[in-house]
């Protein structure tokens, strides 16, 4: 007569294959959707990354007509006060005061 499994091991050891068949398959099920959602990730860290250098971009754009916005608005005010000076000078001797004072 052969033996079967279930005959062997009893009733509790044919639960206890059927219980560890499920959890295999739980387990391959849990690693495919790892898998996905690591894809997913890598796709979105793309795209995000993409948008990230974007910014970046428009940043150092932003900076740099900041710093030439500053350096022109320098120079203005360096003429204005070259020319205040001057009217100081003249608007001095106009007043009647000498040019060492």
């Amino acid at each position: 007569m052969p033996h079967f499994a279930w005959e062997q091991y009893g009733i509790a050891g044919v639960v206890i294959g059927v219980l560890f068949f499920i959890l295999w398959k739980m387990l391959i099920w849990v690693m495919k959707w790892t898998d996905k959602q690591s894809d997913q990730h890598l796709k979105e860290r793309e795209s995000w990354l993409v948008i990230m250098n974007g910014l970046r971009t428009s940043l150092e754009l932003h900076n740099q007509s900041s710093i030439e916005s500053r350096k022109q608005l320098s120079e203005a005010h360096g003429y204005q006060r070259a020319e205040h000076k001057e009217m100081m000078e003249v608007l001095g001797r106009i007043n009647g005061y000498k040019d060492g004072r």
